[in-house]
């Protein structure tokens, strides 16, 4: 699937716009530290943030973009989570739903997600079954509904088979209000490509 697109790191000038995208979308807060005698100290304390990292359809954290990001949201401050989702090759949707809600732990405002491919999606499924509260916000990489033709054609041998595995992401219906009733205004992004062989722009 969409690792096959995947350049390595330091070559991908479009590294640069996703760390951009990132730093824009999530940013650190402050607050005062009170002393004991309960004036407010001049110093600040960085609130920590929690970033939920879901790779795609065959991918893995360990490999790719996703180690870079994970380097540099530590290097922010930020907590970072990211795990190799089951059978990736072929993934399931309710045991990749099912894992992300057992990774995520507790979720509220202080918590973001960044999604690849099959990864948006398991993020919105996860929001729309298990999470009852608001989260801080997303960041959505090439997620899709449907997908072109040439992501089941480019292998023929495997062409059934891919279509058997997304069969159920593609037509198993997405409460898309609900989903959205978790966020704020203005606190998801979607990137794409225009030259995606896998995805088309109307996903957006």
């Amino acid at each position: 699937m969409t690792k096959n697109n995947i350049k390595k790191t330091s070559k991908n000038p479009a590294n640069k716009n996703i760390i951009k995208t990132v730093k824009k979308s999530i940013k650190i807060k402050h607050k005062p530290i009170k002393t004991s005698n309960n004036k407010k100290s001049s110093k600040t304390i960085k609130l920590a943030k929690k970033i939920i990292i879901v790779h795609g359809w065959s991918g893995d954290v360990n490999k790719g973009w996703f180690p870079w990001l994970k380097k540099i949201l530590e290097g922010q401050g930020f907590n970072v989570v990211m795990e190799k989702m089951p059978e990736a090759d072929k993934p399931k949707m309710e045991l990749w739903v099912e894992q992300l809600k057992n990774i995520s732990g507790k979720v509220d405002e202080q918590t973001y997600f960044i999604g690849h491919s099959i990864g948006c999606q398991t993020i919105i499924r996860m929001l729309e079954k298990h999470q009852s509260e608001r989260v801080g916000g997303a960041i959505f990489l090439a997620g899709w509904f449907n997908l072109k033709e040439y992501t089941y054609k480019e292998n023929p041998d495997s062409e059934i088979e891919s279509r058997r595995v997304a069969a159920p992401w593609i037509n198993t219906t997405i409460d898309f209000t609900k989903v959205q009733s978790k966020f704020y205004p203005g606190t998801i992004t979607a990137i794409f490509s225009d030259n995606d062989p896998y995805v088309d722009l109307n996903n957006a």
